[in-house]
């Protein structure tokens, strides 16, 4: 199974919260993570982190890491700075890339932190997945974009056929411009 899910923002800097509930500290926000990650995620699951993961060190980062079940793949966000630790083991993802193209159910998703309003192959057959918003709404309407943070999905990771559920009827309804 092929999960998705990004801004769990583990040791957090900012006020504990996904989506409306806050958190009394930011170890009770993780331990519901992660929580939230196992429950439905199983070992032999993969799962795309679309930035943003954890505010703590390397080593901190690592102790979470190795908690969460399903191979993890990265797609860096504008806050994954434990990266740059000499103590992050860099083996608990298979890569880690600014951006990634994955084929899976007869369509590319094009994978990246921050949302983009145009991709290749936008108005076509073609995906978005993406976090950063902290939105409480996971779709974006007339384009297939979709926001897989921990604040769309009550600190879960969604499954790529919940995605797909959502957005597979989307088609960009933008009218062709005419030009005399």
């Amino acid at each position: 199974m092929l999960y998705f899910t990004s801004d769990t923002h583990f040791y957090c800097k900012k006020p504990p919260f996904i989506g409306k509930h806050l958190f009394q500290s930011c170890e009770e926000k993780n331990e519901y993570i992660i929580r939230q990650w196992n429950s439905v995620v199983k070992p032999e699951d993969e799962v795309y982190l679309l930035g943003d993961v954890s505010d703590g060190t390397g080593e901190q980062t690592n102790e979470i890491l190795k908690r969460l079940n399903g191979t993890k793949y990265l797609v860096i966000g504008n806050n994954d700075k434990y990266l740059k630790d000499s103590q992050f083991d860099q083996s608990l993802y298979v890569w880690t890339k600014q951006y990634y193209e994955l084929r899976t159910l007869n369509t590319k998703f094009a994978l990246f932190h921050f949302p983009i309003e145009v991709w290749v192959g936008y108005d076509n057959d073609r995906a978005h997945l993406h976090g950063h918003l902290h939105s409480l709404k996971a779709t974006r309407e007339p384009i297939r974009r979709y926001e897989v943070g921990v604040d769309s999905h009550y600190g879960k990771p969604v499954s790529i056929e919940e995605i797909w559920e959502s957005i597979k009827d989307f088609h960009n309804k933008n009218d062709k411009l005419n030009y005399i």
